[in-house]
C-alpha cells in the first residue's frame, strides 16, 4: 500500500511542511480546501489499493504530528479502510455531531444540511444525529483507501452542484455567509464536514481512530470527563430524554471552556492561583471536629487559624465546625461597619472606608481593584474573598456569601416583605431577640442555599436581561459586558443571545447563599476576568445610582452562570428545592429597601 500525505496550501510559492507533497489551492474562493480535494478527484486517477489523506496547512501544529510519524501510524494498521487523527477532542466529544459543533460558529448550519442530506435521499436529521464521537472528524484529518473518497466524493460533488444551482431551492441556504468577522460560508463549513458523514453511515468501513495520547499537541482530556460525556450521550441515545442532553452538552460546553488559554486576570488573583497550585489536596474530614489541626495560615498577620472559627465551633453550631475545619468558608461584604454582630465564623470582608488594620481588607486581598470600588462595587469583595480561599482554605467544600445588610436563609424568618422590593423580607431587631443571626445563617448540608427568582417586566410583557437593562440603565454596557464574556470564553456565541433573553434572575446572582466551592470559585473567577477587561478597556462613568455599571453587569452574568450551573446539574424546575428566603437587615420598624450608592 502506498501512502499519499497531501497538504493543502494557499499559495503556490509555500512547499508545506516536509513530507508532505504540495497541492496548492489558490483559487479556493468560498469554498475553502474542499475545493483541492474536488479538482484533485476530478483530474487524478487514483489506486484502490493505495492510502490518500488531504491535510490542512496546519496540520503538523495542531496535531504535533509530522508526515513520517503518520506514516508510521497508518502503517502499523494495514487492515483499516480509514485513519483518523483529530486534536480536537473536545468538539469530537463535546457535541453529537459537528453540524451540531459548527452551528455555535454558523447558526443555520443544522436546518442547511438537513435539507442537502434530504435531498440525497438521506433520513438524516443533523440536530437529533448521534454517531460514535470518534467519527467526528474534519476533512483533513482523515486518510483513507478511495473506497471511503469515492462515497465523499459523490457527496461533495452533489453539494457542488447543489450550490452553484442558482434557481435551486438549496442555493441561497448553501451560500450564506456568516455575520460580520466569520469568514466562512455555510458550503464550506457543511463540506469540511462530509467526511463525519460517510464515517458515520458507512458501516462497512474498518476505521482506526488515532488516540489523543498519540497526538502530542490535542486536546487531552481525563478519562473520566470523556466517561462523564459517553454516559450521558448514550443516555440520550436510549431514550430521547432532554435533560440528558440538556446534561451531555452542558458538560462538553464547561470543558471546551476549560480547555481555552485562561483569560488575563488581576495580578492579585494569579498570584492566588499561583499558591493554591502549591497547596496539598485536600485532607480528610478529622473525627474530633473541635481538636482537628487547622489548614489554615496567616494572612498580613492576621492569625486565621485563631480562635473565631474554633471558638464558634465550642458553641455547637454545624456552620461553624464545618468552618473550623476550613471546610466552609463564608464572607460578609461590607463598605461601612456591621450594623449588627455577625457569627465568629462569618469572615467580614472590607471595602472603601470601612477598611481598617488587622482585618480582611480588599487593599490587602486585592489591592489593584481598590480603585475601581466606586464602578464595581460590592462584587470586589467576592473577588477577595476568592483569593483568600484559594491561598488559605485548600479543604474548603462550600462557599457562603453575604452582605452586611442582606442575606440568604433555607426558611422564611420574618415573613414581611421590604415595602419597595418584594423580594426580600425586612429582618428587624425584633427577630434578633427570638432568634440569632448565626440561626438564620445556618446552611444545613444543602449544596446551595438561593432566593428565590424573579423575573422582569417592560410594558407589560416579560423581558429578558438585555432589555430590561436598556430601560433600567444604559444598554452599552451589558453589551461590553457581553462581548468582553464571549472573548474570554465564559459563554459562546450561541449563549451570548441565551444571556440577552434570559427571563429568569437570581437577585443578586452569586453575591448572596451557599454554593459548592468548585462552582463559586470558577464562577467569581470568569466574572473578574470579564470586569477587569472592561475597567482596563472602557472609561465608563455613571452618576448617582448609575455609578456601579459593572457591579450591574456583574450581577447579570452571576445570575445567568448559576441558572446554568443549576440547569445542567438538575434539570428545571428541579433546583428550585434550594430556594430560601432573602432577607434585608433593618433598624426599627423600617421596611424599605435604599440601595446604597
Amino acid at each position: 500500500m502506498n501512502i499519499h500525505l497531501f497538504q493543502i496550501l494557499p499559495a503556490t510559492i509555500d512547499a508545506g511542511d516536509a513530507g508532505f507533497t504540495p497541492l496548492a489551492n489558490p483559487d479556493a474562493g468560498a469554498w475553502g480546501d474542499i475545493a483541492a480535494l474536488r479538482r484533485f478527484f476530478q483530474d487524478q486517477a487514483i489506486d484502490d489499493l493505495d492510502c490518500y489523506a488531504f491535510v490542512p496547512r496546519d496540520f503538523t501544529a495542531q496535531t504535533g504530528l509530522d508526515a513520517a510519524r503518520v506514516r508510521e501510524l497508518i502503517q502499523a494498521q494495514p487492515e483499516a479502510d480509514a485513519w483518523t487523527f483529530f486534536p480536537r477532542t473536545l468538539d469530537a466529544a463535546g457535541h453529537l455531531n459537528l453540524f451540531l459543533q459548527g452551528e455555535r460558529l454558523l447558526p443555520g448550519l443544522c436546518k442547511a444540511a438537513g435539507a442537502y442530506l434530504e435531498s440525497l435521499g438521506l433520513t438524516l436529521d443533523p440536530d437529533h444525529f448521534v454517531p460514535a464521537w470518534q467519527n467526528n472528524v474534519f476533512n483533513g484529518f482523515v486518510a483513507a483507501k478511495p473506497v471511503f473518497w469515492r462515497t465523499w466524493f459523490d457527496l461533495a460533488e452533489r453539494l457542488f452542484q447543489a450550490a452553484d444551482d442558482e434557481g435551486g431551492a438549496l442555493h441561497e441556504r448553501l451560500n450564506r455567509r456568516a455575520p460580520v468577522g466569520e469568514p466562512v460560508v455555510t458550503k464550506a463549513m457543511l463540506g469540511e464536514r462530509l467526511a463525519s458523514v460517510v464515517l458515520a453511515l458507512d458501516q462497512q468501513l474498518q476505521v482506526w481512530h488515532c488516540p489523543p495520547a498519540e497526538m502530542p499537541r490535542a486536546q487531552q482530556i481525563s478519562e473520566e470527563d470523556l466517561a462523564a460525556l459517553d454516559t450521558l450521550r448514550a443516555a440520550y441515545v436510549a431514550n430521547g430524554e432532554p435533560t440528558a442532553r440538556q446534561r451531555f452538552e452542558a458538560l462538553g460546553v464547561r470543558l471546551l471552556r476549560e480547555q481555552r488559554k485562561a483569560p488575563a486576570r488581576p495580578p492579585s488573583a494569579v498570584a492566588a492561583e499561583r499558591v493554591r497550585a502549591t497547596l496539598p489536596p485536600p485532607v480528610a474530614v478529622a473525627p474530633d471536629p473541635v481538636s482537628a489541626p487547622s489548614a489554615l495560615g496567616a494572612l498580613g498577620g492576621l492569625n486565621l487559624s485563631a480562635t473565631p472559627a474554633a471558638s464558634a465551633a465550642q458553641a455547637g453550631s454545624a456552620a461553624a465546625v464545618e468552618a473550623q475545619r476550613g471546610e466552609l468558608v463564608f464572607g460578609c461584604m461590607t463598605h461601612v461597619p456591621l450594623p449588627v454582630k455577625f457569627p465568629d465564623h462569618v469572615l467580614p470582608i472590607y471595602l472603601g472606608e470601612s477598611q481598617h488594620e488587622g482585618a480582611l481588607n480588599l487593599r490587602d486581598l486585592a489591592p489593584e481593584w481598590v480603585p475601581y470600588h466606586p464602578i464595581v462595587g460590592g462584587m470586589l469583595g467576592n473577588f477577595a474573598l476568592r483569593n483568600l480561599i484559594l491561598r488559605e482554605y485548600p479543604n474548603v467544600r462550600r462557599v457562603g456569601v453575604c452582605m452586611y445588610r442582606k442575606f440568604v436563609s433555607r426558611e422564611r424568618i420574618s415573613g414581611v416583605p421590604a415595602e419597595d422590593n418584594w423580594m426580600m423580607d425586612v429582618v428587624s431587631d425584633k427577630e434578633f431577640a427570638q432568634q440569632s443571626l448565626e440561626q438564620m445563617l445556618e446552611p444545613g448540608s444543602q449544596e446551595f442555599i438561593v432566593g428565590r427568582t424573579c423575573g422582569f417586566n417592560v410594558g407589560g410583557a416579560s423581558a429578558g436581561y438585555l432589555r430590561h437593562y436598556a430601560l433600567a440603565h444604559h444598554a452599552e454596557d451589558l453589551l461590553r459586558y457581553a462581548a468582553a464574556a464571549t472573548e474570554l470564553g465564559v459563554f459562546d456565541k450561541s449563549e451570548a443571545e441565551a444571556f440577552f433573553n434570559e427571563k429568569i434572575f437570581f437577585m443578586g446572582g452569586v453575591e448572596l447563599g451557599v454554593f459548592p466551592a468548585e462552582f463559586w470559585l470558577r464562577a467569581i473567577g470568569q466574572i473578574e476576568a470579564v470586569t477587569w477587561y472592561c475597567v482596563q478597556r472602557y472609561e465608563t462613568r455613571r452618576d448617582g445610582y448609575q455609578t456601579r455599571a459593572w457591579a450591574f453587569c456583574a450581577e447579570r452574568l452571576g445570575s445567568f452562570l448559576l441558572l446554568r450551573e443549576l440547569r445542567a446539574r438538575y434539570g428545571e424546575p428541579a433546583y428550585e428545592r434550594f430556594f430560601g428566603q432573602l432577607n434585608l437587615i433593618t433598624a426599627g420598624d423600617n421596611k424599605q429597601y435604599v440601595p446604597s450608592h
